[in-house]
């Protein structure tokens, strides 16, 4: 019944693959999990061909199993998607655009010759600093000194802040978005199957609010990545697929987690606790508590708690001194004073709206309203650490978020405070049993064409709108007010015609990851076109790193 379902989301029609079609172990960190149920992989897809027929070992795509295929195309359609836009900046982003410039220009941590364009800083012993955490900065330095380099390349001189924010925007939320989807994707697909694994990892990096934040310069979307990759990690470790200093790697990613978004912290005591809990399959119960996993985990977070402390210090006079603690007197110092941080205790009241308001998360993306029917997947043995991880994620941060003085964050598509429990939201909504996956398939269609609407116009609404979708959205789309794309800005595209570029893109993307499903010559050829132009369209119309004057018509 349920892979019926999910073909019928998919609109393919096949017959069942061969039983005994095992996909071979790897030791990669992105390299997919062994499959223990699900969907098997297609003949002609990672197997190896009959004997007697020859092969050509010089021709690569072939040689490329069906899910390698289709994680490429995966990938190369969502950073089209990331990319294709250039959003408005607001405070947040150029808060963190002026501590990139800072340390590139000029080699310190204050932002005084930048502050101007944004009331998200801190003022300490009469500098000006940014309020955010260092993170993203820190990742931004390389990315803004090959947009420099770009820039001095085409006689161009200092990127302007626009494509300056949008560059930075394109590698630190995108890219890292695309990765998070990957590896939804493979922790996915040996629980749930290739299909549904695929329509719900769909359904996050288009159908949720990571889509709108890939394409803008906050925090959410680097910090989720680092989250889940840390929680990837410890669930490979645990399946004894990775060396054993992987709990190491996986206290790094947490620890880079951190140091972009503070908040993480909760989901970061959450993989602790799953660290101490976890055992390495070994084929035997032991009742001692290994404390192994866990102290390489806090050993892996030693550089990055060290980047974090070091910037307190310089920047604010102590080691745990942050800039939310040193805000500039008006704007958010009131609020951030209140409990710790501006955290107090949950609200019932917010929580209704964080979930059920105008910009709530199940008004925006119904689909994960499945999420609570996944817990019942912890009576499966093998999963029930995950589902349980998953749920006191989701749920922490909810009490997080209910309890924060401003819940929404000012202009913003929806409740980004909850943006690292989505993915682990996702999860459970892949968990739920399968007489739900036609309902969620539907939810889901409906929330991408919602994040859709406010990515092609403005996601960043202002609080003046109090329903943005109605308000907001929906009004600048009929009006052709649109968000500004690189096809307009380099190549000359106005009205909805950049809208029908998009379009045409995600068609193909979309069709060519059916046919990864299907076998033939015909279907290989095609998804081979697909990629090609996927690469192409990429190039033409979402990579940021040069002026758009150098290419503008005429």
């Amino acid at each position: 019944m349920c892979d019926r379902c999910v073909r019928a989301a998919f609109g393919i029609v096949g017959t069942s693959w061969a039983a005994g079609d095992a996909v071979k172990r790897t030791r990669l960190m992105l390299a997919p999990a062994e499959e223990t149920g699900g969907v098997m992989a297609p003949p002609g897809g990672n197997d190896q061909p009959a004997s007697g027929t020859p092969v050509r070992r010089t021709r690569r795509w072939p040689r490329l199993g069906s899910r390698a295929r289709r994680e490429i195309i995966l990938a190369l359609a969502l950073l089209f998607c990331y990319g294709f836009f250039r959003q408005v900046p607001a405070w947040n982003e150029y808060s963190r655009y002026d501590l990139v410039r800072a340390l590139v220009e000029e080699g310190t941590t204050s932002i005084d010759r930048y502050h101007e364009n944004t009331g998200d800083k801190a003022l300490y012993d009469g500098h000006y600093y940014s309020d955010k955490a260092p993170g993203t900065a820190l990742i931004g330095v390389p990315v803004y000194l090959l947009l420099t380099a770009t820039f001095n390349a085409a006689g161009a001189g200092t990127p302007d802040p626009l494509t300056a924010v949008q560059a930075l925007a394109f590698v630190e939320s995108g890219v890292f978005t695309v990765l998070l989807v990957l590896l939804l994707l493979r922790f996915l697909r040996p629980a749930v199957g290739e299909r549904w694994a695929l329509v719900v990892s769909l359904g996050y990096g288009l159908g949720s609010i990571a889509f709108p934040f890939a394409t803008m310069l906050f925090g959410h979307a680097a910090s989720a990545f680092f989250l889940f990759a840390a929680f990837y990690v410890l669930w490979r470790a645990k399946k004894a697929e990775g060396p054993g200093w992987w709990p190491a790697l996986a206290g790094f990613l947490a620890g880079l987690a951190v140091l972009v978004e503070l908040s993480t912290m909760l989901g970061v005591l959450v993989l602790l606790a799953y660290a101490l809990a976890a055992r390495r399959l070994s084929g035997r119960r032991s009742s001692r508590v290994d404390l192994r996993t866990p102290a390489l985990m806090v050993s892996g977070a030693v550089i990055p708690a060290a980047m974090l402390l070091s910037y307190n210090w310089v920047s604010f006079g102590g080691p745990f001194s942050l800039g939310y603690g040193n805000l500039a007197s008006g704007g958010f110092a009131e609020g951030m004073s209140r409990g710790i941080l501006g955290v107090t205790w949950p609200s019932g009241e917010v929580l209704v709206d964080l979930l059920l308001g105008p910009r709530g998360l199940l008004r925006l993306a119904p689909w994960f309203l499945l999420a609570p029917v996944g817990l019942l997947a912890a009576r499966r043995t093998h999963l029930r650490h995950e589902v349980l991880v998953c749920g006191v994620i989701v749920v922490a941060y909810l009490a997080f978020n209910a309890g924060y003085y401003l819940p929404f964050g000012g202009w913003t598509p929806g409740p980004r405070f909850l943006s690292p429990a989505l993915p682990f939201a996702a999860v459970l909504v892949a968990l739920a049993p399968s007489v739900f996956r036609v309902l969620t398939a539907s939810l889901i269609a409906i929330a991408f064409a919602i994040f859709v609407l406010a990515t092609v116009t403005m996601p960043n609404a202002p609080e003046m709108y109090r329903d943005p979708l109605y308000d907001l959205w929906l009004p600048r789309l009929l009006d052709q007010d649109l968000a500004e794309t690189i096809a307009s800005l380099r190549w000359g595209l106005h009205g909805i015609q950049p809208l029908m570029v998009f379009v045409a893109a995600l068609a193909l993307a979309l069709t060519a990851l059916v046919a990864t499903f299907r076998q033939g010559a015909a279907a290989g050829r095609f998804t081979v076109i697909a990629v090609v132009g996927l690469a192409l369209l990429i190039v033409i119309f979402a990579i940021p790193f040069w002026p758009p004057s150098t290419l503008a018509p005429g």
